[in-house]
């Protein structure tokens, strides 16, 4: 059962505050009324940093997709600190994502340049490895979310805040062989002949696993991963919100 949650208010008192900037910072993490506090999917409650109800991207008509409530959210995954998010695309597909930080092995690596010892294994494999996507809107973009988020908590945002976007961000998205493409150019029938929508919790739980493996290669636990490998040249083009 999916669903949001938003924090029970402590008191109905009149707070005089200046909330002028936070307002604005928020606003950049959601088009809802306000950011929720909480988030379900499948049997996981999510803190999400940012969550958008993205219009001309979600499938029409009825279909799985039909109870999943938003297109994008952000978040920290809980168990090994690494940024993640689900975001869904032009085909309706959803797309997942990873940040690793400068200090990872496989930083500014380009996907075909993992070796597959390196044992990442999202759903599909590893089909997107790029920085952040700063100059795509908000809404779409692949990049992390705290510089609204954690600003929105505070009058001044922090150095902090302006240098979270130097992550290089790794991916893999359900529309593969065998993967139905709601909005793709495939017949009609296609879920009828095999091919299977994957959801906001199958993609979910695929994001989480790829987080735990790259935790792995930066802790140094993962067998058959040399650091040493040479860093490929940042490829520009192949936006995240593609």
């Amino acid at each position: 059962m999916r669903g949001i949650f938003y924090a029970r208010k402590e008191s109905e008192m009149p707070r005089k505050k200046n909330t002028t900037s936070r307002a604005v910072a928020s606003a950049r993490n959601t088009n809802l009324a306000k950011l929720p506090e909480r988030v379900a999917i499948g049997a996981h409650e999510v803190r999400p940093e940012q969550l958008y109800v993205i219009k001309d991207r979600h499938p029409r008509g009825r279909g799985p997709w039909t109870d999943e409530p938003f297109d994008k959210i952000a978040w920290r995954d809980a168990e090994t600190g690494l940024d993640c998010i689900l975001l869904r695309q032009p085909s309706g597909v959803w797309g997942g994502f990873v940040a690793v930080g400068p200090g990872h092995p496989f930083y500014a690596h380009r996907e075909d340049a993992i070796p597959a010892a390196a044992g990442l294994s999202p759903h599909g494999g590893i089909d997107y490895a790029q920085a952040c996507s700063r100059n795509e809107d908000e809404a779409v973009r692949v990049c992390h979310a705290h510089t609204g988020h954690r600003a929105a908590q505070r009058d001044t945002p922090t150095a902090e805040d302006q240098t979270m976007d130097d992550a290089w961000w790794f991916g893999f998205l359900a529309d593969k062989p065998g993967d139905h493409v709601p909005s793709g150019s495939k017949p009609v029938l296609a879920s009828e002949e095999g091919e299977v929508y994957r959801s906001i919790d199958f993609m979910y739980a695929e994001t989480t696993k790829l987080a735990r493996q790259l935790k792995a290669i930066e802790d140094g636990s993962a067998v058959g991963t040399d650091p040493v490998l040479p860093a490929s040249p940042l490829r520009l083009g192949k936006p995240g919100g593609r």
